[in-house]
């Protein structure tokens, strides 16, 4: 199996967030929140625009810190991103 549909199907948490899941929450809050920046989300999340550049556009992998963060924000912010 190829590396990006292994990890496109294994789960991040216990929710069974898949990679593919956490990727589109993650673009839903950018869009949602942080006015479509890669930059703004990436201080949010306290992570290199360069790695937050890389999740959207499939590249990098999303780890569950990130989406566990992202639903944090989301909810203080009151976005709904599931």
């Amino acid at each position: 199996m190829a590396d990006s549909a292994r990890n496109s199907t294994n789960q991040l948490d216990d929710q069974g967030t898949s990679e593919a899941e956490g990727r589109a929450l993650l673009k839903r809050l950018r869009d949602a929140g942080f006015e479509g920046s890669d930059e703004k989300l990436a201080v949010a999340l306290g992570r290199p625009p360069e790695e937050v550049r890389g999740w959207m556009g499939a590249a990098g992998p999303v780890d569950d810190d990130v989406v566990m963060k992202a639903r944090g924000i989301a909810k203080e912010r009151g976005i709904e991103i599931e």
